[in-house]
């Protein structure tokens, strides 16, 4: 089983690797158009974004059904430990509420004059940009109490 397993991802990953390929040489080489008086733009950049909105939506639903399985796994085995599991789950939506409370909701002017009113995405932006400098933080002040060796025995 784990050959298989070995296989399948080997093949799904030069897959995405040649995908990524096309898209970039398509993005790099295909050529330009004007937008907005003279600024240009690459001729694929949709298809670029669209690539990595794909490629973040599987690997966000793939990275949850395994988070799920391996849940149930452990629900089954020591249903304590696993309920004891979701305290990092539930400070992640905590702190992505609060970071939604927090962000602002004023228009955004745009490089083409318009301005963006839309407030749900405007505070979801904040939210991820928030919550994205705390989880750095508190990355950076893990890494140093580990190298600190406070934990160690």
């Amino acid at each position: 089983m784990a050959k298989l397993s070995y296989k399948m991802s080997y093949y799904v990953f030069y897959v995405c690797v040649a995908l990524i390929l096309v898209v970039l040489g398509m993005f790099y080489g295909v050529g330009y158009t004007n937008p907005v008086g003279e600024y240009n733009e690459p001729a694929h950049t949709e298809t670029l974004i669209f690539l990595m909105y794909a490629m973040f939506g599987v690997a966000v639903v793939i990275t949850l059904l395994g988070a799920l399985a391996k849940f149930a796994g452990s629900l089954k085995d020591n249903p304590a430990a696993a309920i004891k599991s979701l305290v990092g789950l539930i400070l992640l939506v905590v702190l992505l509420l609060v970071t939604y409370n927090i962000g602002s909701d004023a228009p955004v002017l745009m490089a083409d004059g318009n301005t963006f009113t839309d407030v749900t995405m405007l505070k979801v932006t904040d939210m991820l940009i928030y919550s994205t400098y705390i989880l750095f933080g508190i990355a950076a002040l893990g890494t140093l109490v580990n190298l600190s060796g406070i934990f160690k025995r």
